[in-house]
């Protein structure tokens, strides 16, 4: 079986990166457990699963003495079907 394409429902904000970046739910869907890591060097504030309704915004705050140019932040959700996504963003 071939699943259709699924666009990743987040535009991204990125004018306060890499200390700050905005993710808001364009999709229509409410996404739920989503959560948040960061790969290399910084810290990136994190908070128990959230669940994001279409138009929401989520603002990730990175912190750190020597953040890298370039960090990578790894976004996990849940669409309503269950099925689970997970997503990298360079900033």
């Amino acid at each position: 079986m071939i699943d259709e394409a699924y666009p990743v429902p987040f535009t991204i904000e990125r004018r306060r990166a890499p200390r700050a970046v905005v993710l808001t739910n364009r999709s229509p869907e409410r996404l739920t457990a989503l959560s948040f890591s960061v790969l290399g060097a910084g810290l990136l504030r994190t908070s128990a699963p959230l669940i994001l309704d279409p138009g929401r915004q989520v603002r990730l705050l990175v912190s750190g003495q020597e953040l890298p140019r370039r960090g990578i932040v790894v976004v996990r959700w849940f669409r309503p079907d269950g099925s689970e996504y997970l997503w990298r963003i360079t900033f």
